[in-house]
């Protein structure tokens, strides 16, 4: 059990160290939105499938364009969804063709309808026009070739993977089983958002964030719970949920206060302590542990902006790394303004981002008051990281980006 605060980068490799590998399965892929891709997506037949027309015009035999040919007599029209009709007068004769349309056997170049005039039949191209072979043409195979990769596994799946899933016939993935998480928000003076408060009680409000994180993730199987402070019902809340769930993250009751109690309870729970206070503000307090079927417990520090800083900076990346996802390359982002930062702790300061008309990104800090500032947060896009050792980081300097979720 660690007994002194440790680095961000310390408590990173602990984590990853103890955190478990979740299984997959297949589900539909209108169901796979966000979720941790498992299977690589192949292309199930050379893509695009045929020689696609990209314009609408006519499909003519290069070979006459180049014999002087300007006139061509329209055989036939290609529709989408339907077999090309062949050209059988490659010297004289064009097919009108659209966009999406397969280009018809015996052509090899497509004249636009903008550089020809058509009537009763004949298409006369302008004499401007500018006409080179396989123009105006997406070649069969020229994206991918039946078999290549286009999805890799470890991808979570957003928008465009969908669809490309969809193109190649994937009517299933095979996906990472999400683990089930629970989320305990603890103290006696947290009422619930539809519930009337005193001047002495707030509002249950880190739950639900957590919770909307977590949503965006990919995680569909999260559920919020609520304990006073009280050391046998924070037991036996936590002794049903670590049955119950695979995951278990707390917000609150882990500092050093008189009615603290989750590190207390988590010990009588036989969750190991891998760590506990990290070197950074705010989140100090963070806990860190796994149960003895390896079932990991992260506890937050209370205050709303330490709970958000912690879940975006260890807790959804250590649980994208157990599903599997990917490591994504780090989010560098430039501070508009120097930032003193005297303490010897990391810092995480919110901030919102601002683009330059020369479409320069910087970062711009918002100032909170204390760590329960959460409604500064309303103007912040995200946090940077501000490493231990540095007094001042002058304008212009880059650092590590994370955006809320």
């Amino acid at each position: 059990m660690s007994v002194q605060m440790i680095q961000p980068h310390q408590a990173d490799e602990l984590i990853r160290e103890h955190m478990p590998t979740y299984g997959a399965t297949g589900v539909p892929v209108e169901e796979a939105a966000g979720r941790i891709l498992r299977t690589a997506i192949r292309a199930d037949r050379d893509l695009p499938p045929f020689d696609r027309v990209t314009m609408d015009g006519i499909a003519i035999d290069f070979a006459a364009w180049q014999s002087g040919q300007r006139q061509f007599s329209v055989h036939d029209t290609a529709v989408a969804g339907r077999p090309a009709p062949e050209l059988t007068d490659s010297t004289r004769g064009c097919i009108q063709v659209m966009t999406g349309t397969m280009l018809p056997a015996g052509t090899n170049a497509v004249i636009p309808y903008e550089d020809l005039d058509l009537a009763e039949g004949v298409a006369v191209v302008h004499d401007t026009a500018d006409v080179v072979p396989l123009q105006h043409l997406h070649s069969q195979a020229s994206d991918r070739r039946v078999g290549e990769i286009i999805v890799p596994a470890g991808t979570r799946l957003r928008a465009p993977h969908i669809s490309i899933a969809a193109a190649v016939g994937c009517a299933r993935v095979q996906v990472t089983c999400p683990p089930a998480v629970a989320i305990i928000s603890t103290g006696d003076e947290l009422k619930q958002v539809d519930e009337p408060v005193e001047p002495f009680q707030i509002r249950s409000a880190n739950d639900h964030g957590i919770r909307a994180a977590l949503l965006r993730l990919g995680h569909n199987h999260v559920e919020r719970f609520h304990v006073r402070d009280d050391l046998d019902a924070t037991l036996q809340l936590l002794q049903q949920l670590l049955n119950d769930f695979d995951v278990l993250i707390l917000t609150g009751g882990v500092s050093m206060g008189k009615r603290d109690f989750v590190p207390t309870a988590l010990q009588e729970c036989q969750v190991q302590n891998h760590f506990h206070k990290i070197r950074q503000k705010p989140g100090k307090p963070m806990w860190f542990g796994t149960s003895p079927s390896g079932k990991p417990v992260f506890a937050l520090p209370g205050n709303t902006v330490s709970t958000l800083v912690c879940l975006h900076r260890y807790v959804g990346p250590a649980l994208a790394h157990a599903e599997g996802e990917n490591d994504a390359s780090p989010q560098w982002v430039r501070i508009q303004d120097a930032i003193r930062w005297p303490l010897p702790l990391t810092g995480f300061i919110p901030v919102r981002l601002v683009y330059s008309s020369a479409g320069i990104c910087s970062a711009v800090p918002c100032e909170t008051n204390t760590s329960g500032d959460f409604a500064a947060l309303s103007a912040s896009d995200g946090f940077v990281e501000l490493p231990e050792g540095q007094d001042l980081f002058p304008a212009g300097s880059i650092v590590q980006y994370r955006a809320w979720q």
